[in-house]
């Protein structure tokens, strides 16, 4: 059984930290993954394509992502690509929100509570163009936005010899990182890797990462990050399960937009505002390297020692390097943040002085060296 496996998409996020213009064009940028996600559907002929909790941020709902949504799920209806979808704490089932009383096309299922869905996977024959069963997913969703229970242990022992997924937005609490997201329907690690299931579609952690090999238990991060904790490439998971065996898994980055931190400590060498740019401009291609089809929010912070200390630390030269970094780096946004910055000190100058200062560099110098030696 081939599937995609996404999570986390957030349509609609307020993202409200940032500007009109960038908020704009992050909305923008989480429909754009989420076409994109149909579109490698429609390419790779998938069996499916599982939502792992949060399609929606909240109970707000714009009628244009309304009908864009629609409009996505109704391409794969039409060429008979089922969808599955768990409801998680931002987009709970319960009764009364927008996105629960959609017009879903009849290729999708939503579990949007406790109850147990079981839906049934066939795929085309390549050869024969005949439909076959391929496999079983089985799903279980939030009602409310504070789920505290174990999901996990309302899903029934698999049956038959088909691959069995299982689709689940929880916070596995003994993962690594688990700390850091928020306790709704949590579970644990051992109890879904002893539950006999092939893989374990999850959704909640907006990291991407891999729980277990054999079997499959995977979060493939949110489609499009939205802040800087959300760095990195996102996008989706194409899975193909066999049962008995670990399972293929392979990230397909679909996000429009990434998300960067770039720390530059002690520039000391950069003596005007050009040399300063091209510093740290050479640091955020190395660590952003070469990538299509991106465009980039950054976070550029710097510290230490600097000839430029002093025009660092006023507020009108902060927000000038600001804007010309933005442009030479062709960022839709920059934050820009200044920590502890001071002149530099050169030793080697101040040796002569004979003061109480000279001595005690000499001193140094001098114990460093070997030449002299400290005595209680």
């Amino acid at each position: 059984m081939r599937f995609l496996h996404a999570a986390d998409v957030h349509l609609d996020s307020p993202c409200s930290s940032r500007s009109e213009t960038v908020r704009n064009q992050l909305r923008d940028a989480s429909r754009l993954a989420f076409r994109r996600l149909v579109d490698l559907a429609l390419d790779e002929r998938v069996d499916a394509m599982l939502i792992a909790g949060d399609l929606f941020d909240d109970e707000r709902l714009s009628f244009q992502t309304e009908r864009f949504l629609l409009e996505q799920l109704h391409r794969l209806d039409t060429e008979s690509i089922p969808v599955v979808y768990a409801t998680g704490n931002h987009d709970p089932g319960r009764a009364g929100l927008r996105s629960v009383e959609l017009p879903w096309p009849g290729n999708v299922t939503v579990a949007r509570d406790r109850t147990v869905v079981r839906v049934a996977i066939e795929g085309r024959d390549r050869e024969s163009g005949a439909r076959e069963p391929r496999g079983m997913v089985t799903a279980v969703g939030h009602e409310t936005a504070a789920e505290k229970g174990d999901l996990s242990v309302l899903f029934p022992p698999p049956e038959g010899r088909l691959a069995e997924i299982a689709l689940l937005h929880t916070q596995v609490v003994d993962s690594p990182g688990s700390a850091a997201h928020q306790r709704y329907a949590p579970s644990q690690l051992e109890g879904l890797r002893e539950s006999g299931h092939d893989y374990w579609a999850l959704g909640h952690v907006h990291k991407r990462s891999v729980l277990c090999e054999h079997p499959g238990i995977h979060y493939p991060g949110n489609l499009q990050g939205r802040t800087h904790g959300e760095r990195g490439a996102n996008g989706c998971l194409l899975v193909e399960v066999r049962p008995g065996t670990p399972p293929h898994v392979e990230f397909k980055k679909l996000a429009p937009i990434q998300w960067e931190d770039v720390e530059i400590r002690d520039p000391s060498e950069a003596m005007t505002l050009d040399a300063l740019i091209e510093t740290i401009a050479e640091e955020w291609d190395r660590v952003t390297g070469s990538e299509a089809e991106t465009d980039w929010i950054g976070r550029i912070r710097i510290s230490g020692a600097t000839p430029l200390w002093r025009e660092l630390s006023g507020d009108d030269d902060q927000e000038h390097l600001r804007e010309e970094l933005a442009y030479r780096l062709g960022l839709l946004d920059l934050t820009l943040e200044i920590g502890s910055v001071y002149p530099q000190v050169r030793v080697g100058e101040h040796l002569v002085r004979a003061d109480v200062l000279g001595q005690a560099l000499r001193l140094v110098r001098d114990v460093r060296a070997g030449d002299a030696s400290l005595t209680g």
